[in-house]
């Protein structure tokens, strides 16, 4: 079956997800990723997104304050949000999309240890890099 899809460039996708709110945008290769859990179901660019977080907020020294954790909260909130956008739109457009979140992790891999890490399936830290955005 013939999906209709738009033609999109790198430079539209980045406009787009800054108008809905990302302050950075950045698109990687996925085949620049760890491909060890890439499967060909699994898409060839991974979109970057990301939000700046209040200065007000850095000054606060305690981890755990509960103004910190807060002020975060609305910004990763706002991130997801604005994720979940760009994916509608994407899909408007003809092009699956999905939204990874940076802590999903492949349950397979548990070894009934709770208290072990479990490494995450993207390491966004690399798609980040990839995507253009820095350290």
């Amino acid at each position: 079956m013939e999906i209709y899809r738009k033609p999109l460039t790198a430079a539209a996708i980045k406009a787009r997800a800054r108008e809905l709110g990302a302050d950075l945008v950045g698109i990687a290769d996925g085949a620049r990723l760890d491909s060890s859990h890439i499967t060909q179901l699994d898409g060839g660019r991974v979109i970057v997104l990301a939000k700046r977080l209040n200065d007000g907020v850095a000054r606060i020294r305690r981890w755990d304050d509960r103004h910190k954790y807060y002020n975060d909260e609305l910004a990763l909130t706002h991130l997801e949000e604005t994720s979940l956008e760009l994916v509608y739109w994407l899909e408007d457009c003809g092009y699956p999309a999905l939204i990874v979140p940076p802590t999903h992790v492949d349950a397979s891999q548990y070894q009934n240890n709770p208290k072990a890490h479990l490494t995450p399936m993207l390491s966004l830290p690399h798609a980040a890099v990839e995507a253009g955005l820095g350290t």
